[in-house]
């Protein structure tokens, strides 16, 4: 977390998803799986 401003406060957010379909085919594509996903987030708090 990072304190901004006295009042907004920052969180980033990383996820890395493995194996996300569970094998299943790319459904634009059956012949291909869809691979792994990184997945990035920025969360904030604002108080008033």
């Amino acid at each position: 977390q990072a304190q901004v401003t006295p009042w907004m406060v920052v969180q980033p957010d990383f996820q890395y998803v493995l194996n996300p379909s569970g094998g299943m085919g790319d459904p634009s594509c059956p012949m291909r799986r869809i691979g792994n996903e990184a997945v990035f987030g920025l969360h904030t708090n604002v108080n008033f």
